[in-house]
Parts: structure tokens; sequence; C-alpha cells
């Protein structure tokens, strides 16, 4: 490393420490309040919940951003402009917070290593999910217990079951993205027992369909990025997933879109689906016609099995669990839209780095039949919009040495 480098090294340290500052208590706050440890230690915080959540970390990213970021007063404007907007759609309009957190997490993000971000995340949510586990099993928190179709279901302090299965699901994804490359057959086997052990207490089944889908894929990848470049099975895969890679998001929320909206229950086969996917096509039908769809967004009060402690799903229950028709409801056409093209982008953007499409990838079809799509309690993938290497500040030439080193990195 040059001294330049480490000039540039020293500059940006502050910045890193600042995020860094924010991001680990302010993860295991998001985390512990999608948990049943908020029903028993977070009901009377009134105001302080918001100023925690959201408000502090809004005004330290934006100082991070104003003031430590090396980038020019435009684009600086433009990032508190969006911290600003989505801070004003959140109080005043959907009255939810998932968009401005999702938004503080990208925008905080800015030229820190996106890497060191993930590793962050998966060291800190293991540990918290093993915490909020032990404290459910030991009564510390409460403990949901379902008995459905004749299969008893366990939250394990997750607020429902299916949000338990959900978290392992990103966590996985996570650690199969960071080393699957380096990754031995035995660790491959521990990661499909664990899929299977959550799948046993929680009988979340189109999640642990989607765990396994991402380790039979991320294995096959692995057997192919082994063989040499040549070889016309690795250039047709490689191929394959660079000219996929904007397309899996638009198309996965255009399919289910178009079919809740022609969901009928004099079809059989729309019958046969619906059962399939839990009544996720007869929900999301009702919702168009119950709560509709606006352009900016509105309040929505959803209705779901989340810290019910009986087997009787509440009066008026509603929710829609596909995360595109979830946001399309809250948070309007707009920002549905925008959330799917971005995500779009960030496949295309980055589609050398073969690991990062398979997730995004893989992401899109979970987001189908699971509402954690902008949730940064779950999916810390969206960090990579501005995250370095991913977003680059330097010069033309490092720049374009940093892309050779993630494309030789992609290949290893």
């Amino acid at each position: 490393m040059n001294v330049s480098n480490s000039i540039d090294e020293k500059k940006r340290n502050p910045g890193e420490l600042l995020f860094f500052a924010l991001f680990i208590p302010w993860i295991a706050f998001c985390f512990l309040c999608e948990s049943t440890f908020a029903y028993k230690y977070f009901t009377d915080l009134g105001a302080l919940y918001e100023l925690v959540k959201i408000i502090l970390p809004m005004l330290i990213v934006s100082v991070k951003v104003l003031l430590l970021d090396k980038t020019d007063l435009l684009k600086k404007l433009a990032l508190f402009s969006i911290l600003a907007l989505a801070t004003a759609q959140c109080f005043t309009v959907t009255y939810s917070d998932d968009l401005i957190l999702c938004v503080i997490l990208v925008v905080g993000a800015f030229g820190i290593d996106f890497k060191k971000i993930l590793k962050v995340y998966l060291f800190e949510t293991l540990l918290l999910v093993a915490f909020t586990t032990i404290a459910a099993i030991t009564g510390l928190i409460p403990h949901i217990i379902s008995h459905q179709r004749g299969v008893t279901r366990y939250s394990l302090g997750a607020i429902w079951c299916t949000d338990y299965a959900a978290r392992i699901f990103f966590l996985i994804l996570v650690a199969l993205y960071l080393y699957s490359a380096k990754m031995k057959l035995y660790h491959w086997i521990g990661i499909l027992a664990a899929a299977c052990v959550v799948f046993k207490f929680t009988f979340g089944k189109l999640d642990f369909a989607c765990m396994v889908l991402a380790i039979a894929i991320f294995f096959l990848h692995e057997l192919i990025e082994k063989k040499d470049k040549k070889n016309k099975c690795r250039s047709f895969w490689d191929s394959m997933w660079e000219k996929l890679a904007p397309f899996f998001t638009p198309v996965a929320a255009a399919i289910m879109t178009v079919l809740t909206l022609l969901y009928s229950s004099d079809s059989r086969l729309f019958i046969k689906l619906n059962d399939i996917f839990s009544n996720r096509f007869i929900l999301g039908h009702r919702a168009f016609s119950e709560i509709g769809v606006t352009i900016f967004g509105q309040k929505v009060q959803w209705i779901g099995m989340g810290g019910v402690t009986n087997d009787v799903a509440p009066k008026g229950y509603n929710f829609v669990d596909c995360s595109y028709l979830n946001i399309l409801f809250t948070f309007g056409i707009l920002i549905a839209i925008a959330v799917i093209a971005l995500h779009s982008y960030m496949a295309y953007k980055h589609r050398k780095d073969l690991r990062f499409v398979i997730v995004i990838a893989i992401i899109s079809l979970n987001c189908i039949v699971a509402h954690h799509f902008i949730e940064v309690a779950y999916n810390p993938f969206w960090a990579a919009f501005l995250a370095a290497p991913f977003c680059s500040f330097k010069s033309p030439i490092e720049s374009e040495s940093d892309k050779v080193g993630v494309k030789e990195e992609s290949d290893e």
C-alpha cells in the first residue's frame, strides 16, 4: 500500500467508526423490536422508541454524510434530501418505519466496505438469535407456540414462527455470500442441518424451501467455478447469471402482482396455488379491494398472527406476506416501483460478482412469500447500493483496478 492510499484510509476512518458505532447498537435494537423481547421490555418506551430507532440514527447518518463522507456537495445534499423525504413520509403519511430504516442503512453505508458490514451483521445477529432463542426457551421473554394442522410450531423468541425461519434464511444467505468459496463439505452439511432443525421447530415451509434452494445453488456455483474459465459449462453458467441479473426482482414482482389480481375462487388452479402459498393469493386479492393502492402511500393497519398466543387468527386478519404487494399497499406505487428498480439496478451494476447476483435472485424469490424485503433487521444486502467497493469514490484508474479485483475474487 502506498502513502496516498494510507492517507485515504485514515481520512475514511472517522466516517467508518461513526457508522459502526451507530450500526451495531441500532441493528441490535431493530432486531429486538422484531422479537417478543419488545413485548416485555419496550412497551412503555413511548417517544423514546422513535428517538432511538429513527430520529437519532437519521441525525447521525446526516452528520456522516454532510461532514465526513468524501464526495461533492451535490451528492451530499441529494443523500440528505432522500433521508429527509423518507422521514417525512414515515411520520406524516404511512406511519410505518420500514422504509426510513432501510434508507438510513443505505445512506449510512455510503463508502463503507460492504463485506465488513455483512461480517459485523452476521456475527451480531447470530449472537442475538442465540440470546433470544435461549431467553424464549427459559421463559425470560414470551415464547409463542402454535398448533396448526396437527403440527406444533415454535417462534423461539421471534414474533411469529415464520419470522424466525426468515431470519435464519437471511443469515444463511450472508454466510454463503461471504464464505461459500472457502467452505468444505462439512460446512455445507452443517448449514443444511441447521435449516432442517429450524424447519422442524418453526414449520416454515416456504422459508425452508428458499434455504434449501440457496444452499443448492451456491453449492452448484462453487463446483462450477472450480472449472477452467474456458469450460463451456462455466461460460454458460457465468453468462446466464450476468444476463439475467436485472430481471429477477421485476419479474418476480410482476408475476405475483398479476396472479394476485387475477385470483378467482372459481378456478381450481388458483385454489390449489392459494393453498400451496398459504392463502397469500386470496389475502392479496382482497387487499386490492379493501385497502387499495395509492401513489404516495397510506397508513395501513396490518393485522397478522404476530404475537398471537392461541391458534385462532385475530379478527380482521388481513396481513399480506408478499413483500412487493405489502410495499405497494403501504408505501404506494412510486416507492414500490423505486425499490424494485433499485434492487434490479444493484444486480445489474454488480453482475460480475456472481455470488451477489445469486443472492439477489434468491431474495427476489423469497419476497414472493415473505415481507422482509426492506426490513433492516432481516435483509442487510441493501447496504450494497452505496457501500464500497460497489460504489467507488476513487480516481478512474483506481476504480478500474477495484473492478478487476472484484472479478478475480468472484472467480476464486
